[in-house]
């Protein structure tokens, strides 16, 4: 009898077992949690799931982590707690202030070799320091080539495409039909790096990056609003791209998105095509490649802008539309397996021309933001609190706001705004007071015909965000510098040399004054590196009269050890050793 007992016993345990470990895995938590606004730069990355997970399904196909400016974040990644929980590690700080997409498909599996179900994907920020939404404008940089007519600059795509850890720069043309390409070599973007035709397309316009086929190396995939066709760029090595190979969307493509919809690991890509009142889906074929476009209607009219996101907290990716000529929104919710149904719509004062999107409330769901050109209005739809569209806010915007980005720019973690002021030649700056609130009257940022575009990023890496727009009437683009660091002339006695002095206080913390000399007008470039040869600081970049000068480097954001200024002057360089000690 006992040993019938016991027998019966061992039988449910292997039954509890089997049952508990062949059950489709499903996401229980994750961390950092959705639409966070300040996760650490160098956090884990974690998922929780409800059963044993088998390690050889843990890859970095079928658990990954992207950043909007950085791009392929790399990584190691672990099961923890019983094989519950994968852990992702970055192998370096991530960006400051940048929108991260963690992507896990259905390769995933249990112990029990029962797959996923459907892919699981969220959305957070990562921390910026404190700053100012009140920027300097620090260099204007031409983009037409010297002798070359009108290229209408239309917007400015900031990642990393040649993977030294700074954000570049692609800049989409409409009349000359490419896109440039200017990399962040601590300088300022001075010079483009490459020029890319786009033969098959009409006017590009939108663009995005993303590693579509799984080299680690950025692609770019454009919209042509002139005609039907969706320009994707392979990127190679270096910051180099291969020739354009067209895709035929929808009509007038006037907004590009990506994501991966359907949970096989790749990421696929939306339009919005403005002239086929309706959205075209790209399936990613597993090797970079795109599947024939499946066009969805929306129910709005004349799709100008999209964005993508987990709207519901499902973990499943949906899709914002912007429709100008209905003017509202569209949330358009995604089933998982790649394809996309219509949920609710919101209308707005005006017509939306771009959106953006994040939780700029704290409820703990993303919210939309449009740029609504025709009432020279800012729109902001929150959320319902249960993943739908509810209530609407409108401000005060620059005449005709064409674009829109978005980011916590003062780092006082909640979501500023920046709109771009296509007839008003100036960029307008908003914002958060917290909750979600913004004001009627936004910083004014100066460009110069036409506000065209503008994008948010840390551009010189000291952790807080700085931004770089466009003017598409005068072809130029702009460098606006965030921070509160300021350069004080204290003596305009003009020196006999060129001279970088010691810090004072050294060591310090946490700042500390720097002193430099120039016996003549000209550029002086100081910059902060440290002890392995990074650069974590651009000080100053810009034309100074002679004189002598002086400038206060906050390092609160930085950890204890050595670092080096260098000043570049007249084709001199010379650097100081600094020690911070916290």
């Amino acid at each position: 009898m006992k040993m019938l007992s016991s027998a019966i016993t061992l039988l449910l345990v292997i039954l509890t077992f089997s049952s508990a470990h062949s059950q489709a895995p499903l996401v229980t938590g994750v961390s950092p949690q959705r639409q966070i606004l300040n996760a650490p730069r160098s956090t884990q990355i974690t998922a929780t799931f409800n059963t044993a997970i088998d390690p050889a399904s843990v890859t970095n196909l079928t658990f990954r982590v992207f950043g909007r400016q950085s791009g392929v974040i790399p990584g190691s990644l672990q099961l923890q707690s019983n094989n519950t929980q994968i852990v992702f590690t970055p192998t370096a700080p991530m960006l400051a202030g940048e929108w991260m997409t963690v992507s896990l498909s259905k390769g995933i599996r249990s112990a029990g070799n029962v797959n996923m179900e459907k892919g699981y994907a969220w959305n957070f920020w990562t921390k910026a320091e404190p700053g100012t939404l009140n920027q300097s404008r620090i260099k204007t940089i031409p983009v037409r080539r010297s002798g070359e007519g009108h290229i209408q600059c239309y917007g400015a795509l900031g990642c990393d495409f040649n993977d030294d850890g700074r954000t570049d720069l692609a800049i989409v043309n409409e009349i000359s039909n490419d896109f440039r390409v200017y990399l962040n070599n601590g300088n300022n973007y001075d010079t483009m790096y490459s020029l890319h035709p786009m033969p098959a397309g009409i006017r590009a316009s939108p663009s995005e990056a993303a590693d579509f086929n799984h080299d680690g190396i950025v692609d770019i995939i454009v919209g042509n609003v002139g005609n039907n066709v969706l320009s994707y760029f392979r990127g190679l090595p270096n910051a180099g791209f291969d020739p354009e190979l067209p895709y035929l969307a929808g009509n007038n493509v006037r907004g590009v998105a990506f994501g991966d919809f359907d949970g096989d690991g790749y990421d696929d890509v939306i339009t919005a095509n403005r002239g086929g009142n309706n959205i075209s889906i790209f399936r990613n074929n597993g090797d970079g490649t795109f599947a024939a476009a499946q066009n969805i209607n929306t129910v709005g009219n004349q799709e100008t802008g999209v964005m993508v996101t987990d709207a519901n907290n499902d973990g499943i990716l949906d899709a914002f539309v912007a429709c100008y000529s209905s003017g509202e929104v569209v949330l358009m919710l995604g089933d998982g397996n790649g394809s996309f149904t219509f949920s609710s719509r919101s209308a707005l004062n005006g017509a939306p021309w771009a959106i953006v999107v994040g939780d700029i409330n704290k409820d703990g769901y993303p919210d939309v933001a449009a740029a609504l050109s025709s009432s020279n209005r800012i729109g902001v739809i929150f959320s319902n609190g249960t993943g739908g569209l509810g209530t609407v806010a409108n401000y005060t915007s620059g005449q005709f706001p064409l674009a829109i980005d978005i980011g916590d720019v003062d780092g006082d973690n909640d979501l500023d705004l920046i709109a771009s002021n296509y007839a008003g030649g100036t960029f307008s700056a908003y914002a958060n007071n917290g909750s979600g609130v913004y004001t009627n009257n936004p910083i004014t940022l100066p460009s110069s015909a036409s506000g065209s575009c503008i994008t948010v990023h840390d551009r010189d890496n000291d952790g807080d965000l700085d931004l770089a727009g466009i003017d598409e009437i005068d072809d130029l683009l702009f460098i606006f510098n965030n921070g509160t660091t300021s350069i004080n002339q204290i003596s305009s006695i003009t020196p006999e040399t060129f001279m970088l002095h010691q810090n004072y206080p050294n060591p310090f913390n946490p700042s500390t004054r720097i002193k430099f000399d120039l016996p003549k007008e000209g550029r002086l470039l100081l910059r902060i590196f440290n002890s392995t040869g990074k650069q974590m600081a651009v000080l100053a970049d810009d034309s100074y009269s002679a004189g002598n000068y002086e400038v206060e480097w906050s390092a609160e954001s930085f950890a204890s050890g050595i670092y080096f200024a260098e000043a570049e002057f007249d084709g001199k360089a010379k650097i100081s050793r600094m020690i911070l000690l916290k």
